[in-house]
Order: structure tokens, then C-alpha cells, then sequence
């Protein structure tokens, strides 16, 4: 049979025809919709390289899960905002937080870790003094702490921790501590119990022009302290912790301390004992508790030492709000103000602390103001001169330790103070009136959240310094 040549056009025809539409068909089976503004429903999420850490602990602190329904710009907030929050447990080098899109209104979360060494039986060295500079002046090897101390975190996979501590030298101490962040299925609740005993043969038994008096009987001990206590903690919230604990201190001293101090212990005494009752409430937002660029941080502390009678009635209430603002990609500004109230402590000096100890006012590292209240300002502006980046050394053995984080910034800084001492005389000449400090830095953040800031200073008394410290300035 044949075909005019006029059917064959028409043939032709048809046949271009349904070569058309079914392109058509098949680029629209292709072509997916552009509108990816959402709002998106979470469909699933995959947690990866968690070796050790149960699955639990890890989507604990994401911000997202399974059936929320969320927007572009309120996904991208809660992925940061969850990889910051796994990254301050202190358990991974590295975290990934990778959305996949399936479809306009649907995204599945992968999430990956790079797990830290978990196992740390870490020789221990530590300064007898408040700080290394001071320590420096004398470079008194005498004056050092050393030891084991012995921390396997993450315990079970669960986040717990046991610790144990042998220091000798200076001061020895034994002492043994196991954390559980979360005890019940919501994740809430968690608990901590510790003891410990120490002894050691010098105190500071007093400040005169605003340097510590030391006291030592070399052939015995002149302080002996035992302590063991329980906590519980509530975490409701990503951001809200809430802590209660109760302990119970005993105290001995020998005669020669009261001898020069008759209120160090209270009232004459050379023995105390006594329960400690302590709540805590911290909101925390940083970007990072090692060291923050961005984000806030708000703490409130409420002791009381002692209750019963025959101990000692010390109360003291503790605050602190920090702040750090982001400012492109190098800059970041911090700022922080926190303070003490104490009342009792005037006749339980072993209870009372002022600046110069654990809370600093830079650039008085060699002095410390003595008081029963104070007021601590601080403020920083940080330029990174190298940027937060992490790299893979493949030829190290040990996959924990391959990932290598660096960051190094220029700090420069001000800090303002003031210590309230209630009590008569002009030993401590620096309190009851205001000090400052100024100063330039060179901040190092490396690999497992260790700090080293080096800093010139200058004080309200006109001197100047360069000074070693071992941790984030707030």
C-alpha cells in the first residue's frame, strides 16, 4: 500500500506533533517549582558519626524536630542555633547541619558529628597563686600544684562524667565527681554528687596594701577541709538551666591562724562545720561558652553558708550579664557587668572573696581587693586576624584529634571596678573607690576550647604590664 505525497505531509505533521507534546510532557515532569519560600515541614532528620553519643543526647539540643513546620529565614535560625548549641556540650570537633529540600514545603535535616576524645587522664599543673603573673614574680616551682586529674566524659554515650582528682605539692586534694545531665525521658532533669578533702600547710590569712599575707606552718598542716554534696538541675528550655544543691564543709585550722586572724573561721574558732545551700538560674544564648562572639549570657547565684546553730551565716547573692554583638566578618564587640552582695562574710574571712581571685580586674593581676561587696564592668572589641577555621590533619593517628580549630584575634579593652570593704582601717586601700585598666591583646582559641590571651595593660595607678591568661576575658 502507498501513500500520496500529500499523506505523508500530514503524516509528518502529526508525528512532529507528538514529538512536541511529549517533550512538553517530559520537561514538565522535570522542571520542579521555584518558590522555595516555604513555610516547610520538617519530614525527618538523620543523625551521623556519632559513635559513642546516643542518638538522644544529640537531638536533644536541636531546635527543630520531626513535624515542625517552619519558614526560610526561622529554619536557617534554628540550624545555627542548634549546631551552637551541640558544639557547646563540649563532645565534637565538628557539626554539620545539612537541609535537604524534597519539595517546596518539605525539608529533611542530616546532621553530622565529628566526636572528641572522650578519655582524659591528663597530668595536672596549676598555680598555688591567683593567677600565673603572679606566680611569675617568684617562679617559685614550690608554689605549683601538680598531679593527675582523671576525666572520662561522655560517659555511657550520655553525656555524663566521672571525675577524679590526686593534686599534691602546694596544696593536696582528693576528690571524686559524677555528672548526669539527664536522668528522665523528657531530658529535664539531672543530677551531680561529689566529695573531697584537702589540706595544705599556708594560707592567706589577711591583705595589706592590697597584697595577700601568707601564713605557713611548714612542718604541719594549717588547713584541713572536707566537703561532699549533692545537686539536682532542670533544664527546661535550650537556653534555661536551673540548679539546687546542698553540701555540707567542714573546716580545721591550727591555732597560729587564728592567733593572727581571730575571724578567719569566726569568732575565735579553729573548727566549723556547716551545711551550704546554693541556687543557680543561667540563660544562655552565646554562640560559644569558651569563647563568644555573638549572643548573650545572664547568671544569677544565691548562697547561703550555714544553717543551723553554731555555723556560720554568710549569705551571698551573685550576678552576671554578658553580651557579645557579631559586626561582619572580623569584628565582634563584648561587654559585661557583674557583681557581689555578701552579708556575714566581714567575720568569715575563709568566706570572703573580693577581686583578684576568680573574678579579675585586668591589669591589677598582682593585687587583690579585698571586700564584702564589689561591682565588675568589662568591655572588649575584637578583630580577627585570623578568622575561626577548622583543618584535617589525616596523618595523625587518632580520628578525635585530626580536626584542628584555630582563631587568633586583636583585643583591645577596658575594664572598671569596685569593692565595698565595711571594715575599718586603710589596709586595702584600694577599695571603696574605683579602678580601671586598659589594654591591647592577642587572643589564641584552638582545639578542644583552649584559650590563651596575652595582654599589656595599663591601671588606674599608672603602671603598666604584660600579662598570661588561660581563659576567655569574661
Amino acid at each position: 500500500m502507498s501513500l500520496s505525497r500529500k499523506g505523508l505531509r500530514c503524516l509528518g505533521r502529526a508525528a512532529a506533533l507528538l514529538l512536541l507534546l511529549q517533550l512538553a510532557v517530559f520537561a514538565a515532569a522535570q522542571t520542579f517549582p521555584t518558590d522555595f519560600s516555604g513555610p516547610y515541614g520538617i519530614s525527618g532528620i538523620l543523625v551521623e558519626g556519632n559513635k559513642q553519643t546516643k542518638e538522644r543526647i544529640i537531638l536533644r539540643e536541636l531546635t527543630v524536630e520531626h513535624g515542625d513546620t517552619v519558614d526560610t529565614k526561622e529554619l536557617y535560625e534554628r540550624l545555627a542555633r542548634s549546631r551552637q548549641n551541640l558544639l557547646n556540650l563540649g563532645l565534637f570537633n565538628t557539626v554539620t547541619l545539612l537541609p535537604t529540600f524534597l519539595g517546596p514545603h518539605e525539608v529533611f535535616i542530616t546532621v553530622t558529628v565529628n566526636e572528641r576524645w572522650y578519655w582524659w587522664p591528663q597530668p595536672m599543673v596549676r598555680f598555688a597563686d591567683p593567677n600565673f603573673n603572679t606566680w611569675w614574680l617568684t617562679r617559685d616551682f614550690g608554689r605549683l600544684n601538680y598531679g593527675l586529674e582523671l576525666n572520662r566524659f561522655n560517659m555511657r554515650g550520655r553525656n555524663e562524667t566521672l571525675s577524679a582528682l590526686v593534686q599534691l605539692g602546694y596544696s593536696r586534694r582528693f576528690g571524686l565527681r559524677y555528672k548526669v545531665p539527664f536522668f528522665d525521658r523528657q531530658q529535664r532533669w539531672g543530677a551531680q554528687v561529689e566529695g573531697g578533702y584537702g589540706e595544705q600547710d599556708e594560707i592567706t590569712i589577711g591583705t595589706l596594701a592590697n597584697k595577700r599575707i601568707l601564713l605557713k606552718t611548714p612542718a604541719q598542716n594549717i588547713l584541713h577541709n572536707w566537703k561532699v554534696g549533692a545537686a539536682v538541675t532542670f533544664r527546661r528550655s535550650h537556653d534555661m538551666r536551673h540548679g539546687l544543691g546542698l553540701a555540707w564543709h567542714e573546716l580545721a585550722v591550727r591555732d597560729t591562724a587564728i592567733r593572727r586572724n581571730p575571724e578567719y573561721l569566726g569568732h575565735g574558732a579553729v573548727r566549723t562545720a556547716y551545711l551550704a545551700l546554693r541556687y543557680s538560674a543561667t540563660l544562655d544564648r552565646r554562640d560559644s561558652r569558651a569563647f563568644p562572639l555573638s549572643g548573650s549570657y545572664a547568671r544569677l547565684v544565691l548562697e547561703q553558708n550555714g544553717m543551723g546553730p553554731a555555723q556560720p551565716a554568710v549569705t551571698n547573692v551573685l550576678a552576671t550579664v554578658q553580651r557579645s554583638w557579631k559586626r561582619g566578618r572580623r569584628w565582634s564587640l563584648g561587654a559585661s557587668l557583674s557583681g557581689k552582695a555578701s552579708a556575714g562574710s566581714d567575720d568569715h574571712y575563709f568566706l570572703q572573696e573580693g577581686l583578684g581571685y576568680g573574678d579579675n580586674l585586668r591589669g591589677y593581676e598582682y593585687y587583690i581587693i579585698d571586700g564584702q561587696h564589689w561591682l565588675l564592668g568589662k568591655a572588649n572589641v575584637l578583630f580577627a586576624l585570623v578568622q575561626p577555621r577548622s583543618y584535617r590533619v589525616e596523618a595523625i593517628p587518632l580520628e578525635a584529634f585530626r580536626t584542628l580549630y584555630i582563631a587568633v584575634y586583636l583585643n583591645a579593652f577596658t575594664d572598671h571596678g569596685y569593692v565595698v570593704d565595711e571594715l575599718p582601717g586603710a589596709t586595702n586601700p584600694m577599695a571603696n573607690q574605683w579602678q580601671q585598666g586598659y589594654g591591647l591583646g592577642l587572643d589564641l582559641v584552638t582545639s578542644y576550647d583552649q584559650v590563651l590571651r596575652m595582654e599589656y595593660s595599663l591601671n588606674g595607678l599608672g603602671e603598666t604590664g604584660f600579662y598570661l591568661h588561660f581563659t576567655q576575658p569574661f
